[in-house]
């Protein structure tokens, strides 16, 4: 599977057409892409995820043959 990093403003657009929320595991730093609502995640900003993103050098990558996303490491 080929991935690629996409922008935030790329991500909204995504989220905004698929209904998918930038958010937080409870009592973590950790970031996350979700669907479905859980009591395990609290929502965040924008701004906010992609702070989390900046300061881990972490990016968002999809997948170039389908809507498959994925947070990782930021590639150079």
């Amino acid at each position: 599977m080929t991935m690629r990093k996409i922008t935030v403003d790329d991500l909204k657009k995504l989220a905004k057409q698929y209904d998918l929320h930038v958010c937080r595991i409870k009592g973590s730093e950790v970031v996350q892409i979700r669907k479905n609502p859980s009591d395990k995640y609290e929502d965040v900003s924008w701004e906010e995820f992609e702070d989390a993103l900046n300061k881990k050098g972490l990016a968002v990558y999809k997948a170039e043959e389908s809507d498959f996303l994925k947070i990782m490491k930021d590639k150079p």
